[in-house]
């Protein structure tokens, strides 16, 4: 048994044969170096069939972000920043004082007109709901005109007396009858005490026809001895 080791180790799956020279066709190329003020080299590469004037003559440093160039001892200086500028600075830049007094005389003349074609609207407006308001009270007049018309032909129904309104007199309710006792006649079954207490009752009515009796007596005795 061999112990001998892999024969592909150390390269990569599709790799050809062991060389440089023997792994593909490699493109000619230019180096070009670029410089910064703070001493930065940059040397980015592009290929030979670039027309020289595509290449840029200077780039952004990675580093820094400065402007770097080609010039080892002349690198780009830092630009300074200028202030903001307001939209009227930008304005006299582009245009000329002539140029400006011209675009403000025809913007203050298309404002003059466009105000002039909205009064007349107004104008125009006011007379159509005029018109309209004019044509509306014709229209009532003539209606209220109609009405009273018709009012006329029509006779007046006289207005009928309303119905006397008759109160109802509540009656006084009458006196109650008192009724008189009934005498109840005596029973037999009652036991004797029952017996002498009613008695007793009946004897005082005896009593008074006695004395009207004796009265009356009186009366006539008198009625004689004056005869």
């Amino acid at each position: 048994m061999s112990s001998g080791g892999s024969a592909i180790r150390g390269s990569r799956v599709g790799a050809g044969p062991m060389g440089e020279q023997y792994r593909g066709f490699k493109s000619e190329r230019i180096e070009r170096h670029y410089y910064c003020i703070n001493g930065h080299t940059q040397s980015p590469q592009f290929a030979a069939h670039v027309d020289p004037a595509e290449i840029p003559d200077m780039i952004d440093c990675p580093n820094c972000g400065l402007p770097a160039g080609q010039d080892k001892k002349n690198p780009p200086e830092i630009l300074k920043h200028e202030p903001y500028k307001t939209h009227l600075a930008y304005v006299k830049e582009r245009r000329t004082s002539d140029e400006a007094k011209a675009l403000l005389d025809e913007a203050l003349s298309s404002i003059k007109d466009r105000r002039a074609k909205l009064a007349e609207a107004a104008k125009k407006q006011l007379k159509e709901e005029a018109a309209r308001t004019a044509a509306a009270k014709a229209m009532a007049a003539k209606m209220a005109a109609e009405k009273a018309k018709a009012a006329k032909a029509v006779k007046p129904v006289k207005p009928v007396k309303p119905a006397k309104v008759v109160k109802a007199v509540a009656k006084k309710p009458a006196k109650p009858v008192a009724k008189k006792p009934v005498a109840k006649k005596p029973s037999a079954k009652k036991s004797a005490p029952a017996k002498v207490v009613r008695k007793t009752a009946k004897a005082a009515p005896k009593a008074k026809s006695t004395a009207k009796k004796s009265v009356v007596k009186k009366s006539a005795s008198k009625v004689a001895k004056k005869k």
